[in-house]
């Protein structure tokens, strides 16, 4: 291609990319939030405008954000990481402590000092989630067993008979929701406002008969296979739901993509058509991968540009209740990069730095334009696998047009349902309440109000979670609870990450003609990912050992979650907390419900190594399943050379170019991850940003570049990312991990499109027989464990090693 040729593509695209740029902005950043705050100020406004508790006539506070109590007269609830003050509503973040770091173990044990000076004749066993910090720092709820470990000195402080404080505690309960999900628990401002009114004789109490709903809660806590019954049966559940989507989701994007009659035909045609005669696109013609590609680039240009000047000059713009000012320029670009590419790495606090309005047309809007973009480029790799012979893959613009009239009417829907069980979604400013306990922040100030940030929060997190995004409203992500309040929130957001992922596959199998190809793939993914999720689990449920001799109970139980739960919610758990974090690596979402820099050494391997398969064990929306296809090409030829004969793969010969552009693609983020790790490490402002000391500081450094090169963007968030040396390399990383990536992978469409199609034969290896699904399984796990075995033994693994060595882990 000439220069002549590349500038005459680059001007035919440039009024298509700016027409459709601001008619999707309209749609997805101004239209939808719209119409999503509209429904759920009528239907939920309670939900919508952040939960609030009214007690005695006033408003107390919020049920979703928890508040610090450090009186001895009062509930204490779990430890607080935020600043300046415990429980900073307006800054959500963990401690991301290592599970080594002597700053846990010295946090962990002051707890434990403060617990047994406030009761020195308690000789209970204290609950593990009492003595350990939340993944949001606003974590509203204890176990049960943590309310009943205090009631001996609430009943001492209070002149109370034990008898009703253990009354209290038990009307206080909130069971597993739908019977189901999630753990049992204590929301200590609820259980403290209640017990104010106990003291007053406001209130009665009497103890509560045993119901037969609770004796079944705890039959459900019998261990099965070392892991509790109720966690058994929400993950089958999960897998339940996730297999029975695949086939009717995947039949209908396929419809959808390739132009077939659907339910939402009727809409999807006239937005498709208004759009492009707007844009002065005909959608009959069809691109090469060369216009393909500069389509796409040209598009990415606004998607940068506006949000980074978006965030420039947002205190000039509306929806700023909070004054906020501009945002650093080199923290800008990061920002508008990373949304672009579907990383959203954050390497800031989101409640105090950027606006309503930022987040919604500028944020918001590339969740959607970020994730279509990588679905229309995973289409234009089927058409090439699917066409007999030829040179074009389809029309950029009507598949991205397509890809996000696919993403909105899910959104919507998930949206909802997210309202419905507390997710803010309201344009209202921040809301101040006063502290049941007034509490000193770190200067020695009496702190009487807690500030709650609210905001158009869940239209952006459906989005956040169906697009394999990631990028939070909040610091703490799908931790905090005002994006993440239920357990039932959490189930959903999960299987929102993967409802687009594996029905791809089945949309990949009936486009090229047989749907058993797609689930073949789609089997390969689950048979790594099943292993994955299982270490995490086993590594989480054994909790720290390092806590054994401080006198902690880390055992699962009727009453308490057990396990390692620094860095994790009550609400959730271990099981979904740490199958959260599976899920989340294995895809690019990037998303969070615990802190992964509180993992143990063995959660965050698995969680690092997820990342740097490539995430092609379900993947991305588009970005997995053509990753995977990148890999079958290799394994195919792989087995070809064993048995002498060209390779295949779906009727396509793959020849020396398609193996060419395969290695180059899966090179490019192992070249990327490795290089600026080595970097970091041996620079002083590389080493400045870890937080941890020894191997987990190393694995801060690596799980950053293998993110944000991976364009996954989830963090070991105790990294200090926000400065100049990682603002620019993890901007270069995620755009090169991104963009070249596609440009290859539509290069390998442009030259598989030109083949024909030739009939199986005797020595074909069938492309959906267990032998080939086994051998796709066995090349991606060698080539994953040969690039990054040496740089994980540096981490996680020596993390590992050194508890083995220190006695605190026998193998």
């Amino acid at each position: 291609m000439t220069t002549g040729n590349l500038k005459s593509m680059i001007r035919k695209q440039i009024k298509p990319a700016i027409v459709l740029f601001l008619l999707l902005t309209l749609v997805t950043g101004i239209v939808y939030p719209l119409f999503v705050t509209g429904i759920a100020q009528v239907i939920f406004p309670v939900q919508a405008n952040g939960n609030l508790i009214e007690h005695n006539g006033k408003v107390a506070g919020s049920a979703l954000i928890g508040q610090p109590f450090d009186s001895p007269e009062y509930f204490w609830g779990r430890l607080s990481a935020t600043s300046p003050v415990p429980y900073n509503a307006g800054a959500s973040s963990g401690s991301n402590l290592g599970p080594n770091n002597p700053a846990l173990i010295d946090a962990v044990k002051a707890r434990v000092d403060a617990l047994h000076a406030a009761d020195p004749g308690n000789m209970q066993a204290i609950p593990v989630d009492l003595v350990t910090a939340s993944a949001s720092g606003l974590d509203p709820d204890i176990s049960v067993a943590s309310a009943e470990y205090q009631v001996p000195r609430i009943a001492r402080e209070r002149n109370l008979s034990e008898q009703d404080v253990h009354a209290l505690v038990g009307q206080q309960i909130e069971p597993r929701q739908f019977g189901l999900f999630g753990e049992p628990r204590v929301n200590v401002l609820s259980l403290n406002l209640a017990l104010d009114d106990l003291s007053a004789g406001r209130i009665t109490v009497s103890p509560q008969p045993v119901s037969w709903s609770a004796q079944l809660q705890m039959y459900f806590q019998t261990p099965v296979f070392g892991m509790r019954m109720s966690d058994w049966l929400q993950l089958i559940l999960f897998i339940i739901v996730i297999a029975f989507c695949v086939v009717p989701l995947g039949g209908w994007m396929a419809k959808v993509y390739t132009g077939k009659p659907n339910f939402m035909t009727p809409v999807t045609d006239f937005v498709e058509q208004k759009f492009l005669v707007l844009a002065g696109v005909d959608g009959n013609v069809e691109m090469d991968w060369k216009e393909f590609a500069v389509a796409l680039m040209v598009f990415t240009v606004p998607c940068i540009l506006v949000v980074f000047l978006l965030q420039l000059v947002q205190q000039f713009l509306p929806l700023n209740p909070a004054g906020l000012g501009p945002v650093p320029w080199d923290l800008s670009l990061n920002t508008a990069v990373s949304f672009a590419t579907n990383t959203n790495w954050q390497a800031y606090v989101p409640e105090v730095t950027v606006s309503y309005f930022t987040q919604m047309a500028g944020l918001a809007v590339q969740n959607f334009m970020s994730a279509a973009k990588g679905m229309a480029v995973l289409i234009a790799l089927i058409l090439a696998f699917s066409r007999r012979s030829g040179t074009t893959i389809g029309n950029f613009w009507v598949l991205l047009i397509r890809s996000v009239m696919i993403l909105l009417p899910i959104c919507l829907a998930i949206a909802l349902v997210l309202v419905w069980q507390g997710v803010p979604q309201t344009f209202s400013g921040p809301v101040t309440v006063p502290l049941l306990d007034p509490v000193n922040d770190s200067n020695g100030n009496l702190v009487t109000t807690q500030t709650l940030p609210l905001g158009p929060v869940a239209s952006q997190i459906a989005i956040k979670q169906l697009g394999t995004n990631g990028g939070g409203f909040y610091n703490a992500n799908s931790a905090h609870p005002f994006e993440n309040p239920t357990p039932f929130s959490n189930f959903l957001e999960t299987l929102a990450i993967l409802f687009i992922p594996t029905a791809l596959c089945y949309t990949f199998g009936k486009m090229i003609g047989s749907g058993r190809k797609g689930i073949a793939l789609l089997m390969a993914m689950t048979i790594i990912f099943l292993p994955l999720a299982g270490i995490a689990i086993y590594s989480e449920l054994g909790g720290n050992p390092a806590f054994t001799a401080l006198g902690i109970d880390q055992d699962p139980g009727h009453a308490q979650p057990g396990g390692n739960m620094e860095g994790k919610e009550v609400r959730f758990g271990i099981v979904p907390s740490a199958f959260f974090s599976v899920v989340t690596t294995v895809t690019s979402c990037g998303a969070v419900d615990s802190m992964h820099d509180s993992y143990m050494p063995l959660g965050g391997l698995v969680q690092m190594f997820d990342i740097q398969l490539g995430e092609v064990v379900y993947g991305g929306v588009g970005s997995g399943l053509y990753g995977m296809l990148v890999f079958a090409i290799i394994a195919m030829f792989i087995a070809g050379l064993m048995v002498g004969r060209t390779p295949e793969l779906y009727g396509k010969k793959i020849e020396q170019n398609e193996m060419k552009l395969a290695t180059i693609i899966i090179l490019v983020p192992i070249f990327l991850i490795l290089t600026f790790t080595a970097i970091a490490v041996m620079t002083a402002a590389g080493q400045a940003g870890a937080f941890n000391p020894g191997p987990h500081g190393f694995s801060e450094i690596l799980y950053a570049f293998s993110s944000t090169s991976q364009n996954n963007g989830s963090a070991f968030a105790g990294l200090n990312a926000n400065s100049l040396f990682y603002n620019l390399t993890t901007a270069f990383a995620m755009f090169v991990g991104r963009y070249l990536v596609i440009i290859l992978t539509l290069a390998l469409a442009g030259s598989l499109v030109a083949k024909k199609i030739v009939p199986a034969s005797e020595g074909t290896l069938r492309d959906h027989r267990p032998l080939f699904i086994v051998w796709l399984v066995f090349v991606i796990l060698i080539i994953g464990g040969l690039s990054f075995l040496p740089a994980l033994s540096l981490g996680p693994v020596a993390e590992y090693m050194s508890m083995v060595a220190g006695g605190l882990i026998h193998v």
